[in-house]
């Protein structure tokens, strides 16, 4: 009997167990033979055909504005350019190479090249791989190109099925050389490491045919996919076993269609390419359609399929294309407004593509306004409404109405964000520095002023489920500059997303200070932080009775006590307004809501914000539990009023 479990195994079960070790034990036993039986040396012809594959060079001498010399490292030959700009790619003149210029003045040593390569090979039914890095140094000796190659076998693989094993070899020692069970040497440092079965690899063609041969990977193109695109062999397998149609799309020329739904993180693309049946359910008809689409992301042929019967100009359909494909990757194939197509969306964009540097930005602005326009209930069907003669003046607007009218019911949630820790968020280097906001209207005039869309995060604030912070210029903290949002977890930074004006990316100045930031805020002390308790205080109308009971107002019937917490089910659906909860508010809406009853009490409560929805409605939320802290005297009531 198993000491952590209930159950016996069966003698039948023990006795399969047995065999799949044994079947498992064997296939190691294998796998190191084949492995240890390889010759040390890579073979001359893969060698040869991995400097054909590096990177060539051509260095080029600037004698004066639009002349130049050059020299080719592929013909050797010198030639004269009239144009040459470091590390970019051209034809050489004299050979018509693919060579990489690079300024033989300022670096006549030369740069680096590297790759990583694979090797397949047959073991009986079963494949070995050999991974190894290619590096080649080019420098500039007169007028000729120096060149030094450098190899090194870092993996060998074998693969039975789907089982596979890596080894390594022993570097140094009595046992040098020997290969032993285990991934390569790792690259770089921390997280930044990276072995070379994880890089981008460049697979020998020229023998894939006769290795596949007889096997289940025969059909696999394999052979098509080492020559347009960079694959780990070993990989390639897993993913044309789970995804069948791998074979054709790359048989047909699909090229990057194909090499998409084999990365680790496209489930997306995998999604859509499930649901194909046919070269047809992509739009595509003809040879010639897929050869126009050999460029084209699964997204980006699913938008095609969409715009390919659209009336719209020819020199449109590229923008469509990246349009659809943009909606797509947002919010999902199935996306569709019922107040506007998807056809006469993007003709409106192209009305408003001069405020707009990016489609995402112009499709992220547009979802947002339209989702705030609902909310106020306004007729989406008018014209007016869903294409406003500027989308980025509208959308400015929409949000100020809107987070103006949640900042009553949202204020008092973030200034008790503010109050819990913003102790363990501001910083600054001297020259920059972070602050937290202590308002909910603060968050809405970042987002207007640096014209994003932070203003809509009031609500995940107020909620607690993530943190907005400003970075400022310490000389001038009053003006807006950056934008950071941040997980909530104070004892780990976790930076969501930096935003400058009209959504800009961060510079390498903010980048360099959001590291020292993250630095600082994983070392700093904790003391007196309870992540799990930010508490806020709000007011409630209650009947008190002649024997100094508090009994609400609503169902007559709960009391309750100075010091004691009262808890109840609570409806969270943040569309409801009087239904299930604790209903508690602001000063001025409990003294109102009771200013009828001869017996009112006004009541200071707590709550925990993790407690609290927020309903739509100004300045009364609900709670599931809350805590009363005192009634509030009537003279106070009079000199909180005033001072509010």
């Amino acid at each position: 009997m198993c000491m952590y479990s209930n159950y016996e195994l069966t003698r039948e079960q023990i006795a399969e167990m047995k065999e799949e070790a044994y079947n498992y034990g064997q296939i190691k036993r294998k796998a190191f033979e084949s492995i240890r039986s390889i010759t040390s040396e890579l073979p001359d012809y893969v060698l040869e055909w991995a400097r054909e594959r590096m990177t060539k060079t051509m260095f080029y001498i600037k004698l004066k504005r639009g002349s130049y010399d050059a020299y080719c490292e592929a013909c050797g030959e010198k030639v004269h350019l009239t144009r040459a700009r470091s590390s970019r790619i051209i034809e050489c003149p004299a050979c018509g190479a693919t060579v990489q210029l690079h300024d033989g003045a300022k670096s006549p040593n030369g740069g680096g090249y590297y790759m990583a390569c694979s090797y397949l090979d047959r073991a009986g039914d079963d494949f070995t791989q050999r991974l190894f890095s290619c590096y080649k140094r080019c420098w500039r000796t007169g007028e000729e190109v120096a060149v030094q190659y450098y190899f090194s076998e870092e993996e060998r693989g074998f693969l039975h099925d789907r089982t596979e094993f890596a080894f390594h070899p022993i570097s140094q020692g009595k046992n040098a050389g020997k290969w032993i069970l285990g991934y390569g040497r790792v690259h770089g440092q921390g997280w930044s490491g990276w072995r070379l079965r994880d890089r981008k690899i460049n697979t020998y063609p020229y023998n894939l045919r006769a290795v596949l041969s007889g096997t289940k990977y025969q059909y696999s193109a394999l052979e098509i996919a080492a020559e347009h695109n960079l694959v780990n062999p070993f990989y390639y397998f897993n993913a044309y076993n789970d995804e069948p149609k791998l074979e054709i799309l790359y048989k047909v020329g699909l090229y990057r269609a194909a090499e998409e739904i084999t990365e680790f993180s496209a489930d997306d693309a995998r999604r859509m390419m499930r649901n194909v049946r046919s070269l047809k359910d992509l739009g595509i008809e003809s040879r010639a359609e897929a050869e126009e689409c050999s460029a084209l992301t699964v997204e980006e042929l699913v938008a095609r399929k969409e715009v390919k019967d659209w009336k719209i100009e020819e020199q449109d359909r590229a923008a469509a294309i990246e349009f659809i494909a943009k909606i797509n990757k947002r919010s999902g194939t199935d996306f569709k407004y019922d107040f506007i197509s998807r056809k006469r969306w993007f003709q409106y964009y192209l009305t408003q593509k001069s405020d707009y540097a990016e489609v995402k930005n112009f499709i992220a602005d547009y979802t947002d306004y339209i989702s705030m326009c609902s909310r106020c209930g306004a007729n989406l069907n008018d014209t007016a409404v869903k294409m406003p003669y500027s989308m980025k003046k509208a959308h400015d607007w929409a949000m100020v109405e809107e987070k103006v009218q949640e900042k009553q019911a949202y204020s008092d949630l973030v200034a008790a964000v503010y109050d819990s820790i913003h102790a363990f968020t501001e910083w600054d280097d001297g020259k920059l520095q972070v602050i937290m906001p202590r308002t909910a209207r603060e968050i809405v005039e970042e987002g207007v002023r640096q014209n994003h869309c932070v203003g809509r995060y009031v609500e995940r604030v107020a909620a607690g489920e993530s943190v907005i912070l400003f970075i400022r210029r310490k000389d001038d903290p009053e003006k807006n500059f950056y934008t950071m949002e941040i997980k909530k977890d104070m004892r780990r930074c976790d930076i969501v997303q930096v935003r400058g004006e009209k959504n800009a990316e961060a510079t390498e100045e903010i980048e360099i200070f959001c590291k020292k930031y993250k630095k600082w805020f994983n070392k700093r002390k904790l003391n007196g932080y309870d992540g799990d308790t930010v508490t806020v205080h709000y007011y409630k109308a209650v009947h008190k009775k002649k024997d100094g009971r508090y009994i609400s107002g609503w169902d007559g019937r709960t009391v309750y006590r100075v010091g004691e917490w009262v808890e109840t089910d609570t409806d969270t659906n943040p569309d409801s307004v009087a239904v299930k909860g604790i209903h508690i508010a602001s000063l001025d809406f409990a003294v109102n809501y009771g200013s009828c009853w001869n017996d009112v009490a006004i009541l200071e409560v707590e709550a925990n914000i993790h407690d609290i929805v927020v309903p739509d409605a100004k300045d009364q939320v609900r709670a599931r539990k809350i805590r009363v802290l005192r009634e509030v005297p009537a003279e106070e009531i009079i000199s909180l009023r005033a001072a509010g």
